[in-house]
Formats: structure tokens, sequence, C-alpha cells
């Protein structure tokens, strides 16, 4: 066996140093050149296109008007729903984890981290450039707020150290405070009290997912993916005290060169517009901007013959630099790429500049020419005879109401007869929109900005015509789906779960959720949402309307035959188009329209509706039966109502006897009255008499209303009743009778008695 030398740090300085000059060279000879000429295009700055002096200097900007088209229908597809990825169980395990990870990913990416702002460089970059290169890396830097707090005493600095995440850096003596207490008498007296000045330093964060969208990835030229390249690295610009805050050696640090020659080159010049200004040093040494470059290599490090992955950091340009740190690395590459149109066998894909950019040169020299034609038609030169003209200078400067003299018997000056050939011009322009529609399907009829080109076509056709070209976005949103975005959110799940050591709330869905990704799997599939939203609104809704109306009748269906558990299964997935609905109609968070039906309460709809129904002949004698006792009960009541009123008329009747009789005695102890007295007292007491009658015919009339009125109310639910039974038992016999046509029906197909 053939023992291998242990890699030292000098061997490894300079195998990086060879790397970086290698990834240099093929960055710089065939993609940094195309990057920035890109990204001049897109500007609308055409130096390999110059404009001939004193005439037209149009540029035609279809690279920046194609991506400009693309870019609202690619944002749309991932940001049509709240969730941008979902991540799928990859064992029976993960079921309870998987939504969990979905809810919490999201909420890293778009809140903890500027999503949105990474998702449209990232795509911008994918169109423009090719590959949008995306960095995520767990950053386990603390983050410290610093505050001072004055007048404290000890209790209250107990009370702040015993919080295990604050640590007092600064304590000084301040004012001594008085307070009152009881004296040995009873009587209050004032005593000082130290007190300090406190500055206290408190850990916000221990660490926490960080992804950025950076601006360039170098790799080496072999490479055709990330994930098995040989070496790749990012190239940064920091400063000196940046590189000693990150623990870097400072003697080491303040010893860099500060030539940047790489950095000086034609991309970055075309990303800050030519401004050169920006690679300039302050005379301040710590601020002094250094190339860093975080590179990932693959290399035998301790002589075991297989190759380990390798994290280092290079400092200074490469041939040149030193190397500042360097460990085995445990995890996979933190860059991931998001192409645009990607190229077999290839890691650099193609972009929109790509199909686009000679069509923006030939339709500016076309734009050009047009209108330099024009303006010598608008603007004829004029042709006259030598020493003809006796003021040539009103033929140089022409100006309104002037006159022109010329010599007698000179041929007077004529304008020169100029052709004009812009509708021929504007042809060619019209065949090279052609050509950008078919390779991009950017059109003014997709973009459905010309009303003309839709006027002599159906429906149909106007709609195929759209879904072709939104075809293109579909496409590229796809690849960056599954090449590109599928990978970062892979990768930040890893992060968190190997990272994250405690649990964490958050605010999701208006109630707050606590998040512990300890448990979770970290090799979970990631699904990227991309469903909707690449067309219009109106067809992804028009869609979902017919699959929730074949849903709603195949449920109707079932549940007519008699498959109430078929039927129950429907409903999560009735559910999950009505959420899918609200999503394309633009609405965030759509859980909260809907029931969220989980498999337990699925399950216990199902055990309710596989309980035996009772029989309906049965029902129906329960049903007689209580009918009868209630018209027993009402008859009952009716008795009892009419002895009550039977009492009440005789106790009435003996009380008016009673009166009267006592009325008599009193009558005959007055005879000696006089007649007058009599006739009144005879007078009253009839009055009386009729006022008591009165009152017990109205008291009688009321009661017997009441006991009709009970009567009534009870007739009437009796009725309901019957009604309900009897209709029970009609869909039992219907039920009844389509299970005998359905056994009836199975008999004649087997050919066998029923």
């Amino acid at each position: 066996m053939i023992e291998r030398e242990k890699l030292d740090d000098d061997g490894l300085k300079a195998l990086l140093s060879e790397e970086i000059n290698s990834a240099l060279t093929y960055d710089q000879t065939e993609l940094s050149q195309k990057r920035a000429t890109a990204m001049e295009y897109y500007r609308g700055e055409m130096s390999d296109t110059p404009a001939m002096a004193g005439r037209s200097s149009v540029v035609s900007k279809d690279v920046a008007d194609t991506i400009g088209w693309m870019l609202p229908g690619i944002i749309r597809v991932f940001t049509a729903s709240d969730r941008m990825a979902m991540y799928e169980p990859e064992k029976e395990a993960d079921e309870p984890f998987a939504k969990q990870a979905t809810d919490y990913i999201n909420y890293v990416f778009m809140k903890d981290n500027p999503g949105y702002r990474i998702m449209w460089d990232a795509t911008h970059d994918s169109l423009l450039l090719g590959n949008g290169i995306v960095k995520h890396w767990w950053d386990d830097k603390e983050e410290c707020e610093y505050t001072e707090h004055s007048g404290m005493t000890e209790e209250q600095i107990a009370v702040l150290q015993s919080d295990q995440d604050v640590e007092i850096v600064a304590l000084n003596e301040g004012e001594p405070q008085s307070i009152q207490v009881p004296g040995p008498d009873g009587q209050p007296i004032e005593m000082p009290i130290p007190t300090y000045n406190v500055k206290v330093k408190r850990v916000t964060s221990s660490g926490r997912l960080r992804v950025k969208c950076i601006k360039r990835l170098l790799i080496n030229r072999e490479a055709t993916c990330i994930e098995e390249a040989r070496f790749c690295g990012h190239p940064e610009d920091v400063t000196k005290s940046d590189l000693i805050e990150m623990g870097f050696d400072r003697e080491l640090v303040e010893g860099l060169p500060t030539d940047r020659f790489s950095a000086m080159r034609e991309e970055e010049l075309s990303r800050t517009e030519g401004e050169s200004g920006m690679f300039v040093n302050v005379g301040d040494n710590s601020m002094a901007l250094v190339e860093l470059f975080e590179c990932y290599i693959k290399v035998d490090v301790d002589g075991d013959g297989v190759a380990e992955t390798v994290r280092a950091f290079y400092a200074g340009p490469g041939g040149t630099g030193e190397l500042l740190d360097w460990e085995v690395w445990e995890d996979d590459v933190p860059f991931s790429d998001i192409p645009c149109e990607p190229v077999p066998h290839r890691w650099d894909a193609r972009s929109v500049f790509d199909d686009t950019n000679d069509i923006q040169r030939v339709k500016t020299v076309i734009t050009r020419q047009f209108l330099d034609n024009t303006y010598w038609v608008n603007n004829p030169m004029t042709t006259a005879e030598e020493n003809s003209v006796i003021n040539p200078e009103t033929l140089r400067s022409p100006r309104f109401g002037a006159t022109v003299w010329h010599k007698k018997g000179t041929i007077p000056p004529v304008p020169m007869n100029i052709p004009y050939i812009g509708d021929k011009s504007l042809l060619a322009l019209q065949h090279f929109d052609q050509v950008r529609e078919m390779r991009t399907g950017v059109s003014r009829s997709t973009m459905a900005l010309d009303p003309e080109a839709l006027s002599n076509q159906t429906a149909t056709a106007a709609n195929n015509t759209k879904d072709a070209a939104y075809s293109q976005i579909e496409l590229i949103a796809r690849n960056q789906a599954e090449l590109g975005w599928k990978r970062v959110f892979r990768q930040i799940l890893k992060l968190v779960v190997k990272h994250q050591d405690r649990p964490r709330t958050i605010r999701l869905r208006d109630s707050w959720v606590e998040m512990d990704p300890r448990s979770w799997n970290a090799n979970m599939d990631a699904t990227i949402n991309i469903g909707l939203g690449t067309g219009s609104r109106d067809r992804d809704m028009a869609m979902l309307n017919q699959i929730l109306g074949v849903q709603i009748a195949m449920t109707d269906r079932l549940s007519a035959a008699g498959f109430t558990a078929q039927a129950l299964e429907m409903v999560p997935k009735i559910n999950m188009t009505a959420t899918k609905l609200a999503e394309s109609a633009g609405i965030k968070n759509p859980d909260q329209f809907y029931l969220d039906i989980k498999p337990e309460m699925l399950e216990q709809m199902k055990q309710q509706a596989a309980q035996p129904k009772p029989d309906p002949a049965m029902m129906k004698i329960q049903a007689d039966t209580q009918i009868k006792q209630a018209e027993l009960q009402m008859r009952g009541q009716e008795m009892q109502v009419g002895a009550q009123i039977a009492q009440q008329a005789d106790e009435r009747k003996a009380q008016i006897e009673a009166v009267q009789m006592q009325a008599d005695i009193e009558a005959q102890d007055r005879k000696t009255q006089a007649e007058m007295l009599k006739d009144q007292q005879k007078f009253e007491f009839e009055k009386e008499m009729a006022l008591l009658e009165f009152n017990l015919q109205r008291e009688l009339k009321i009661a017997e209303l009441e006991m009709k009125r009970e009567m009534n109310q009870q007739q009437m639910a009796l009725q309901a009743e019957q009604h309900r039974q009897q209709m029970e038992a009609g869909v039992f016999k219907s039920m009844q009778s389509q299970e005998a046509h359905q056994q009836k029906m199975q008999s004649a197909n087997t050919g066998k008695p029923e």
C-alpha cells in the first residue's frame, strides 16, 4: 500500500492559488465578458455597436423588454401561494412534522431573511446572466444589544443577572439614594442606599439561518453542477477591519496586499455602470479593501487516498494572497444556482440575453437607419451650382422665411431626391419581432396590448397563442424550481435541523406556534409550489371551478349509491381544491376560510356513517305509539281544564248567592229606611251583580281560548312528527328499491337467479 503524505498549509495554499487562477481565467475568458455585455445590453449601452458621428444613436432594448415581461409571470409563480416550498414526508413518522417544516422554513425564508428580494435578484440574474447564485449558511455569530441603566440597586442588578442571556460588561457606582425606613421610636428616618450605573450586553440571537443572492461564483471549468464541482468559491470585497472582526490573525491581515487586479474586470465595471471609484481605498488601512475567497475544494488532506471537502479562506489576488484559515467541511457546499435554460453537460446556462442579443443588435442598426432616412426625407440636402448662390450661409443654416439668392442665368438650388425606405425598415423590424416571439414567447398578443392582433382571431386561437407563450414562462419557472430552488430549500431544512438547538415561538396565521426542528427528518424532499400563477388568474380559477364541480358531482353520486365512506374521502380533496381556488384569486392564507379536516376527524365521520340505521317499520310503529300517547295526554288535559272551569263557575255562583242572601238580610233590616235609599241600594246591588257576571264570563272565555291554543300547538307538532316519519320511511323504501334493483341487475349480468 502506497503511503501518502498529509497536506500541509503550504501545499493547500499552492493548490488553492492554482485553482483560483484557473477558475478566474475560465470566468474572465468565457463567463465574465458575456455577463458584462449582457448587463450593458440590459441598460441600453451597446459598445459593440457604436453609432456613427452625426447619425442616430438610438438603441433597441429588446433584452430589457423581454426580461421585463417575463419577470412578473415568474415571480407570481412562486408568490401565488403563501408557501413557496412544501416538504414531503420520507417515512411514516415524518407525517406530523412535514407540515410544520413547511410552515417554519417558509417563515424563515420570507421573514427572517429578505425572501422576496432574494427571489427577485436570483430570478433577474437567471434571466439576464443565465445563472442566479444563492448562498445559504448558518451564521453562528452572536447578535448582541448593548444598553445602559443608571440608578440601579443591588436587588435590581441581581434580577438582571438571573437572565442567562444578559451579561454585565461595566459597573460603576452612582449617586446614593435615600429611602425612608421606620426608626427605633417608630418615626420614619432617611437611610442612604448605594446605586450603580450598569452597561448590559444582551444576547438577542445565538445563531440564525442566512440566505443571500451573491454576484459571482467561481467554479472549475469541468464542473457541470455545484454539488459535484471539484472547486468553487465566492469572491467578495471586504475590508481588513472585517477580516479581523471575523477572527483572523491581525498581523497576517494587515500584511495582505490590496492590489485587486482580478476584481478590476469588465463585469464589475458593468455592474456599477463604469464607476471605478468603488475600488479606491481610503487613507485608513483598516478600511482598505481586500479580495476574500471563500473556497470549497475537494482534496485528500489526511493521506488516505480519499478526497475530503475543505473550506478555506484565501485573501488577496490569486498567486500572491495568503491562506487565512481552513477546515474539513462536513456539510454540503452552501451555494445553489438558479438556471434559466440549462445546457446539458455544462454548468453555465443560457439566458434571455443569449436568445435576444443578436435581435437587439440587428434592430438597433435597422432602427438607426430608419430614423436617419426619416431625418433625411424631412430635412433633405440641397444641390446647387458652384458659386451660384449669393448667400450660401442660408443653405448651410436654413431658417423659416429666409430667401436664397442665386446669380442670374444659373440653375436655382433644388432639394435632392432621397428615397424613403421607412416602410421596408418597419417590415424588417416586424420580422425580427416575430423571431423574438418564436424564441421567447414575448409578443403583443400575449401581453394583451394590441387589440388589432386579436381582432381577427377566435377565442380558442387567442387562448392557444397565449398558452404557447405562457409555456415558455412555465418552462423557465420549472427549471428554476426543480434545478435551483428545490436545492435551496432542502439545504435550508438541513441547516435548521442541524444547528437550531432550542424551540422557537413564531406568529403563524394569527396564532403563536412553537417550532422545534430538532426532531424533524432533515432529508425530507422539498417540492416547489409552481402549480398556479403561470397563466392568467381567470384561466386558473375557471379550471379549478371545473375541477370543483366534478368533485362535488362524484361525491353526490357516491353518496346516493350508498358508498358513504368513499364520498367522505372526497371531502379533503374538495377542501384542497377550494384552497387552491382562493390562492389563484390572490388571497393569502386561504386556510383561514376553510375547515382543516384532519385524518382523525375524517375517520370519526366514517365511523358515524357506518353505524346501522333504524328499521323504517319499527320507526313507524314508534311514531304511531307516540301519536296515540300524545292524543290521550291531550284528552286528559282537556278534561282537567273542563273540570277546573266548572269548579270555578260553581264557586262564582256560590259567591253570588251568598252576596244575594246577605243583601236580602240587610234589606229586611233596613225596611224602616226611606224608599229612596232602598231604591239606591237596590241599584248598587244590581250593578255589582252585573259586574261579577261579566268578569266571570270573561275569565271563562279566556280559559277556553288558552285551552284551544294549546290543543292546536300539540296537534301541529304531532302532524309535523308524522310527516317527518313518513318522509324517512319513504327515503328508506327508496333506498331498498335501489338496492333491490342493483341486485337484480347484478343477477342479470352474472346469469344467476336472485
